[in-house]
């Protein structure tokens, strides 16, 4: 099996074309999927990740329909002869390494842990789909519509993001610039030095941020890492906490839909302000 992959694979880099844009893309994680069907035609993606059409985590859920779906597996991937694979840091590593091995172009899609990387993993993206263009549109799109939010003068007020397993977001991370962009004081750094660490439900409740961000991406699910977030100690913040469910695919991966996670949480904020 690995001889005929490799062998697969050679004549597959053999046969790729001179074609400046890409015919025949195939995204391996959520997050390549959405930026490939953000950027390019979706006629050229022959193949998303089998969590492209789940409306919870991904922004394209709906345009990602019909598409045939992969596991990220070298042996399927090869089937599919693409001329670039959008990938990750963390899926479908074996397949992009007989990739590369070969010279089939891969490009990585990096995590990302501010606005500014966001618009670098734009950038990059684009570049390797040969839609610079659509990138740039989309960079300044995104930038407008943070501005506009940046705009609003209302007072900034103290949040706390909160998801399953207990998990937060501190200092320099992608949720952190996004509190900040909205008007918020993320207290999360006051709590940890981590930029993601594990805190545990009465520190919440002693904490009392005006605004808890509850990240809940399978709100019908009664996993043990969930319930967390539903806890009927979070009763106690009645009158202290405004509890918000933010949509996970807002921030979940790099990417311009986070300038809608901005206008969501600044429309928090602006409930706090008198009058």
């Amino acid at each position: 099996m690995r001889f005929w992959i490799i062998l697969a694979f050679a004549a597959l880099a053999a046969t790729l074309t001179a074609n400046a844009r890409p015919q025949r893309i195939v995204t391996t994680n959520v997050c390549a999927d959405q930026l490939a069907l953000a950027l390019a035609e979706r006629q050229h993606i022959i193949s998303v990740s089998r969590l492209a059409t789940q409306p919870e985590i991904s922004n394209f859920a709906e345009a990602a329909q019909g598409i045939p779906v992969n596991n990220a597996r070298a042996e399927e991937i090869v089937m599919l002869k693409p001329d670039l694979i959008l990938g990750d840091i963390y899926t479908g590593n074996h397949a992009n390494n007989w990739a590369k091995a070969i010279g089939v172009p891969v490009h990585v899609i990096n995590a990302g842990a501010s606005i500014d990387d966001v618009r670098a993993i734009i950038r990059e993206a684009a570049k390797a789909l040969a839609e610079e263009a659509r990138g740039t549109t989309l960079i300044d799109e995104m930038d407008a519509r943070i501005t506009k939010v940046r705009q609003l003068h209302t007072a900034p007020i103290t949040a706390l993001v909160y998801e399953p397993n207990g998990l937060t977001s501190g200092s320099g991370t992608l949720a952190d610039d996004i509190l900040s962009k909205a008007g918020l004081i993320n207290m999360a750094p006051q709590l940890t030095a981590s930029a993601y660490a594990t805190v545990p439900l009465e520190q919440i409740v002693s904490t009392a941020p005006q605004l808890l961000i509850l990240d809940d991406s399978y709100s019908s699910s009664s996993s043990r890492a969930q319930s967390i977030l539903r806890h009927p100690a979070f009763l106690s913040l009645k009158g202290r906490t405004a509890i918000y469910r933010i949509p996970s695919r807002l921030w979940l991966c790099p990417g311009p839909w986070i300038a809608e996670a901005v206008e969501h949480l600044a429309a928090q904020r602006a409930r706090f302000t008198p009058g």
